[in-house]
């Protein structure tokens, strides 16, 4: 054995001798337009709105000052039907947050920054602001497309969406966890769906737990129908989470007697569909032996998604 080892030191020595730190190429040219954009139908809709960013290069470090440099601040951001056009107004959560820290945690729990440091991160929002006093002449309605024009400095991006079909689930309801009567205490949720036949239809799953925010399922929140066109089936929903979240093995996924849970079912178009399917492919497959996977986007002239979706809500109480 002693014989291997010395035969193996002398290129374990030459290897790590002649390592050299790699540092990668960095391709960034300039900061591009990055949109996170959405309009909404359904009985909790929020009013349309989109959070502007400028991109960086990956090779960047990261810090909450560095955060709020990448919000875009006064763009002139429009939304329209093609024929009602409304401008969306910006807000900063920060100043909400200096009057009313209640509204501001509303507000970010609902468009999914729940447990983010408002006094830190000082998070920006185009929104809608005639959708919340009930003035907006401009209705979300299934089946039409939605124009976002952005106009920042000399820079102007465009995008288009449209809000599909509903497809509501038949049935929600929860099974006791695999390891019960031993695990007692945690459930897996269940629902029914039945798919519309012949037609291409894509989803997208959210769920809420008692008082945390509306979470997409981590990793894995949309699919397409290609696998079970026009047919009724059973499926279960994880437990969505943020990605900062602890994990634990145990209860991934799961949720608890008592809890009361909400799940959003949701219809996107195929160009929403496919941001989110290449998005969550690429973060699920990070590593030095994975294939990257171009992050698809409907957004012209920069990067990110524009999205329309109809959703149902599903509430119930664990026992």
């Amino acid at each position: 054995m002693h014989k291997y080892l010395l035969f193996l030191i002398p290129f374990i020595v030459m290897l790590f001798s002649c390592e050299e730190e790699y540092i990668p190429q960095d391709v960034f040219d300039k900061p591009e337009i990055s949109v996170e954009g959405y309009i909404e139908y359904g009985d909790s809709a929020l009013p349309p709105y989109v959070i502007l960013t400028k991109s960086f290069p990956y090779t960047s470090t990261l810090s909450p000052e560095a955060l709020n440099e990448l919000f875009i601040h006064d763009a002139i951001v429009k939304v329209s039907d093609g024929t009602v056009e409304v401008q969306l107004t910006e807000i900063c959560l920060n100043d909400v947050l200096s009057f009313d820290s209640i509204l501001a945690n509303m507000i970010a729990n609902s468009i999914g920054l729940g447990g983010v440091n408002l006094g830190t991160l000082n998070y920006c929002v185009y929104v809608d602001i005639g959708r919340f006093l009930g003035s907006s002449n401009l209705v979300p309605e299934i089946g039409k497309a939605y124009y976002l024009t952005v106009i920042n400095g000399a820079d102007t991006v465009r995008a288009t969406t449209t809000i599909p079909p509903l497809i509501p689930l038949d049935s929600v309801f929860y099974v006791n966890h695999p390891d019960f009567p031993v695990n007692d205490s945690l459930v897996e949720m269940r629902a029914k769906l039945r798919d519309f036949p012949n037609r291409a239809d894509f989803y997208r799953i959210f769920t809420k737990r008692n008082s945390e925010p509306m979470f997409a399922l981590l990793g894995g929140s949309v699919t397409d129908d290609k696998i079970f066109d026009g047919r009724e089936f059973e499926f279960p929903i994880q437990r969505g989470q943020p990605q900062t979240a602890d994990f634990d093995i145990n209860s991934f996924g799961y949720f608890w007697r008592g809890d009361t849970v909400t799940i959003r079912s949701a219809n996107i178009d195929f160009e929403h569909f496919r941001f989110w399917q290449t998005l969550e492919y690429n973060v699920g497959t990070q590593g030095p032996f994975t294939t990257y996977v171009r992050i698809e986007s409907n957004i012209k002239g920069g990067l990110g998604i524009w999205g329309g979706l109809s959703f149902g809500d599903y509430t119930l109480i664990v026992q």
